[in-house]
């Protein structure tokens, strides 16, 4: 899941509240309503080696650099 920092504590707490705290939640800085496209393009960016590690299961570390 992505979400915005201000809703850390709140997605931590329904991780857990449904049998899976180590569910991982990606967050980007609050908030994201309002950002143009290239903002958008942005935060992406930013979390993309983030999002790589997560769907392949392995360490931010791991994940290549990007071209």
């Amino acid at each position: 899941m992505v979400c915005t920092d201000r809703f850390k504590v709140t997605g931590e707490a329904m991780a857990k509240m449904w049998g899976a705290p180590e569910f991982p939640i990606l967050y980007t800085a609050h908030p994201v309503g309002g950002l143009d496209r290239d903002r958008i393009r942005a935060r992406a960016e930013e979390l993309i080696d983030q999002v790589i590690a997560v769907l392949t299961g392995v360490e931010v570390s791991q994940v290549s650099p990007k071209a």
